[in-house]
């Protein structure tokens, strides 16, 4: 498999200018293996091009990592950066559908990138598991309450697995959400008719 300095090295001059001008769309270490070519191509660059470099980085690393916003910020479309769904369609998904499914995509990615995966698939199925059986002992329990907790699972997901095995600051392409998606809606259809029969 060629590395990522062999893929560079065949790109033009203007196509590795793009990796410095859009720090942001690609990894530190394809923009730095960018750089690297031109100098060696004796590509005329300004002479404060490392400390622009450097400027770049750091300005995508401050945004606020705790937001949707700040979730974005390492979302990236180089094709070298390992393809994961993202913090937002985990988290999204588990407010729709449930910490259970939220937590299946987290483990798809734990598996794409060869970590231990079985973990948050069981930790999604004891919160939902746990959440139903409480909820049959609240009065009148609320979609909104479902929602609360949903967001608390989600939560607690990306603290114990997110960021310990794929990390903050990891860099990644998102992964394309229609398979879920499908998935979803085909589950929630019965459960949507049976709560209306009843």
């Amino acid at each position: 498999m060629a590395t990522l300095k062999e893929i560079l090295s065949t790109k033009t001059d203007d196509q590795l200018k793009y990796y410095l001008n859009h720090v942001d769309k690609h990894t530190v270490e394809g923009v730095m293996t960018a750089l690297a070519e031109l100098k060696s191509r004796s590509v005329e660059l300004p002479e404060d091009i490392d400390e622009q470099i450097e400027n770049r980085i750091k300005q995508k690393g401050n945004s606020n990592y705790n937001t949707v916003s700040g979730w974005k910020q390492n979302i990236v479309s180089d094709i070298d950066a390992p393809e994961y769904y993202s913090q937002t369609a985990i988290y999204v998904f588990s407010i729709l559908f449930s910490v259970f499914f939220g937590s299946v995509m987290m483990a798809i990615n734990l598996k794409n990138s060869q970590k231990e995966w079985g973990w948050p698939i069981l930790f999604g199925f004891l919160f939902t598991a746990i959440f139903i059986f409480i909820g049959q002992f609240i009065p009148n329990p609320s979609t909104g309450l479902s929602l609360i907790v949903n967001a608390v699972g989600v939560a607690i997901l990306y603290q114990i697995f997110w960021n310990k095995h794929i990390s903050k600051n990891t860099q990644f392409r998102a992964k394309p959400i229609w398979i879920p998606l499908i998935i979803g809606i085909l589950l929630t259809i019965p459960v949507v008719y049976f709560v209306m029969k009843s």
